[in-house]
């Protein structure tokens, strides 16, 4: 069938089906106003496929012995299905009438009563119920035309039309009516089935075995045709009074049945699919609407019950606006969370309803002692004084247990929450930002995959982030401009959006693009980022790894999740902003402490050199005497070479004693040399760089070896050596430490003065003092001494980084160096060691 031909069928059927029901509505207002002007039985009942039960009774009839719960068998000899097909004019006006019915033991009683007379009604429940159930069904009528009008392009805004005729037709005609509107009732019924399988294998998810075998819908439809003749030809037919009617209710409420297992059996094998949340809303409003009227008339059919099964009717309400909201609605509200007050209330109903009836059934056992009738109305008020208070407490504990139930993971989700709030405090990086929110994403909620998209501002493209999970290798470079339709929606709308929410687009141009993007990345929501008015990035979640939905739950936590990146993002945005000012200005402070660093190195190298100088000139002098005299014995040893050849024995002989004092006088200024050299190697130790265990008196000795010529035209030394345990060192570096004091010395006394050096063992290491008698150092030079480039020496003498570099040295070591000073006492340069050094250190 064409789409054309297929629409125009539509239309015809509802408009038939609209029929349908406004004829149930002129049949159901006669008759109730024939009902009216009609004698009435002197008790109410209500009936299930022809089987009549008592509800309630008159005084009259309670004398008489009826009971509720008492099934009608025969009124004046007729059995109660053809009694009813007469329409109930059998009763005889001011006549007593003749009941035969069947007690709840079995047995068959026979009674007789005058009816009641026109217009009386002693029965609240019944009147109230006669205009509420006709209202139900205007309620399914309206709700399926309105559906139809909005969505009329639908199929299943059209089964929702055809299901919502018949169940207002019925509706309209079930309360105690004439002949008519009691045929039409059984011939309507096993409508509803096949108008309710037809509507639920259509919506919310079609099975695939429908989708291939699209005519199997027409099975129930015929089905429900032929009961329907038959009901109609049935006092033609010679069948049994009530078989047929019979056969109609149980088709339509097995049909019923089936059809709801249908949607659920498709809702577990599809759980995860976009419809689903439908299928949630359906099955929520179905188990509302029908079971409780399902269970209550096969109830009343089997066993009897003593409140009619029609008050269950005013939930049929709940099921048409279920399913017009699933279907006009795109996005919908959680189930579970319907779900979880619907059980708490259920279940709290439920419990205060059992004891109030376990207290009424068993008043004679607990009450018969205190004289207290439990059926009395004073008691009956007292209970359900003491019900009302105890309602809410009662409801807080079993929502506890539901929440518990339902939502084990909305602790987990607060938990993320705090911790993911907690973190962003402390976060700086967009790039930490961003993989911080994918990990509580897929770790919390137990998605597949996700991914940030974020704004680059400079390109005005939104562009991947950060990604978790398994991704295509094109999705990294997946990129879309701000003006896409997809960005601009989301901007607009500011909520999450799945791809059903483009399906009612209007434009299909951006209805395309918005679902290439989705199916691009193939992911289930995209949450936006927004700050203020602007659209800082885009969170894509895809499935959940068990298969489910993502539920109200998750999305509230995404949401929660982009509000707080969205701070956090232009936190660090701002705070990126603010470190590149400040790399700037770190660049320019770098290029001014290189600049003095440079002219830092230039300096020490000039003390190194002018310590050098020092160095070298004394040790010049005290090789320049040996290798001077040692040049002057060969000059003189190659004139006694010559005389060697002499004729003279004597003269040979004296050549020869002079040649042996000149060798060994060059041979101990060659030692002198020599001595002096590796005095300056040890002095220096260029060719040791570990710790090694010296003598620090022997180390000393070599100094004031090396710096002999400085000293001994106008320093005397004193040496106070005591016995010092070896020290694990650098003995280089102390040298360079031992020099520098030894020449500061020198330098610090006038003319001719002392230096005196004392060493002594201490409890964890050695103490070595080097005195000086010069004119000591005031308190503002002693506290200053040991800084960098301070210097009390005239300009172009010293550059104040000696006894600096000497404090580094011996802190290194793991001692210290002080000085011990009065103005005209002399300076005391004190350094304390440990055993052994503290760590490896360089020399500067």
């Amino acid at each position: 069938m064409n789409p054309r031909a297929t629409q125009r069928f539509r239309r015809a059927t509802a408009v038939l089906a609209i029929a349908w029901a406004l004829a149930a509505l002129a049949i159901g207002v006669r008759d109730q106003l024939v009902v009216g002007e009609s004698p009435r039985t002197p008790f109410s009942y209500s009936g299930v496929a022809g089987r009549l039960v008592v509800h309630g009774v008159t005084e009259d009839a309670a004398r008489a012995g009826i009971d509720p719960g008492d099934r009608l068998l025969e009124v004046n000899r007729i059995p109660v299905a053809a009694w009813l097909r007469a329409g109930r004019v059998t009763l005889r006006d001011e006549e007593p009438d003749r009941y035969r019915l069947a007690k709840a033991d079995g047995r068959v009683v026979e009674v007789t009563l005058a009816p009641l007379p026109p217009g009386d009604r002693p029965f609240p429940l019944e009147r109230v119920f006669q205009f509420l159930i006709p209202a139900v069904g205007v309620v399914y009528l309206g709700i399926g035309l309105a559906v139809w009008a909005l969505r009329r392009e639908r199929r299943e805004a059209w089964a929702l039309l055809v299901f919502g005729a018949v169940m207002a037709a019925q509706l309209l005609i079930s309360v105690p009516a004439g002949t008519t509107s009691s045929v039409f009732v059984w011939a309507n019924m096993p409508f509803i089935g096949a108008s309710a399988f037809h509507l639920f294998s259509v919506y919310p998810l079609e099975p695939p075995w429908m989708v291939r075998r699209p005519g199997l819908r027409a099975i129930p439809w015929a089905a429900a045709a032929l009961l329907a003749a038959l009901t109609v030809a049935e006092p033609w037919l010679g069948l049994p009074v009530g078989v047929v009617a019979g056969a109609g209710f149980y088709f339509a409420m097995t049909t019923c049945v089936a059809s709801l297992a249908l949607v659920a059996q498709e809702r577990w094998r599809r759980r995860g699919d976009p419809g689903v949340d439908r299928a949630d809303v359906v099955l929520l409003g179905a188990a509302v609407s029908f079971l409780p009227i399902i269970a209550l008339m096969f109830v009343e059919y089997l066993v009897g019950m003593r409140q009619p099964w029609y008050v269950s009717l005013i939930g049929l309400a709940v099921f048409p606006a279920a399913v017009g909201y699933g279907i006009v609605r795109n996005q919908l509200f959680d189930i579970r969370l319907v779900a979880r007050s619907s059980a708490a209330y259920g279940a709290v109903t439920l419990a205060l309803t059992g004891a109030f009836a376990l207290t009424i059934s068993f008043a004679d056992a607990l009450f018969a002692r205190f004289d207290v009738d439990a059926r009395t109305p004073g008691f009956s008020i007292v209970f359900l004084f003491v019900a009302i208070l105890l309602f809410n407490p009662v409801r807080s504990w079993v929502q506890g247990l539901v929440d518990g139930f339902f939502d084990r993971d909305r602790a987990a989700y607060r938990q993320a929450v705090r911790e993911i709030s907690e973190a962003m405090v402390s976060m700086l990086s967009v790039q930490e930002i961003v993989e911080r929110i994918l990990v509580a994403v897929t770790d919390t909620m137990g998605v597949e995959r996700a991914l940030v998209l974020l704004l680059d501002d400079e390109r005005q493209r939104f562009a991947v982030a950060a990604t978790r999970g398994e991704w295509d290798d094109d999705v990294a470079g997946f990129e879309v401009a701000v003006d896409h339709p997809l960005c601009r929606q989301l901007w607009m709308r500011r909520e999450e959006l799945t791809r059903g929410d483009f399906d009612d687009e209007s434009d299909p141009e951006i209805r395309e693009l918005c679902r290439d993007a989705f199916d691009t990345l193939d992911v289930e929501l995209l949450v936006p980022v927004l700050y203020g008015v602007d659209l800082l990035g885009v969170i894509a979640v895809g499935r959940k790894i068990s298969g489910d939905r993502l539920a109200a739950d998750d999305r509230q936590l995404l949401r929660t999740l982009a509000n707080q990146s969205s701070i956090a993002i232009e936190n660090a945005k701002a705070f990126d902003e603010i470190a590149k000012l400040n790399e700037t200005l770190e660049a320019r402070v770098e290029e001014r402490t290189e600049e003095l660093r440079r002219t830092q190195a230039q300096l020490v190298q000039s003390e190194k050199m002018r310590s050098l100088g020092q160095l070298v000139a004394g040790v010049a002098h005290e090789l320049n005497n040996p290798i001077g005299f040692v040049h002057a014995n060969l000059q003189l040893l190659h004139e006694y070479i010559d005389k060697l050849d002499a004729s003279d024995p004597r003269t040979r002989e004296r050549a020869r004693e002079a040649i042996a004092k000149l060798l060994a006088r060059s041979r101990e200024g060659t030692e002198r040399v020599k001595q002096i050299v590796q005095d300056l190697r040890t002095f220096s130790r260029m060719d040791q760089a570990e710790l090694q265990e010296v003598d620090l008196n022997q180390e000393i000795e070599r100094t004031l070896g090396l710096a002999e010529p400085r000293l001994k035209d106008r320093v005397r030394v004193e040496r106070d050596f005591a016995p010092l345990p070896k020290v694990r060192c650098y003995a280089g570096q102390l040298n360079q430490v031992f020099m520098n004091l030894v020449m500061n010395g020198c330098d610090a006394i006038e003319g001719r003065g002392t230096l005196t050096i004392r060493t002594r063992p201490t409890r964890d290491g050695v103490r070595l003092e080097f005195h000086d008698d010069g004119p000591g150092l005031p308190r503002e030079i002693r506290d200053r001494i040991f800084e960098p480039f301070f210097t009390t020496k005239p300009v172009g003498q010293g550059t104040g980084l000696g006894l600096s570099i000497s404090h580094g040295i011996v802190e290194r070591h793991g001692g210290r160096l002080f000085v011990e000073s009065e103005p005209g006492e002399g300076a005391a340069f004190i350094i304390e060691l440990p055993r052994e050094a503290r760590a490896p250190a360089a020399t500067s």
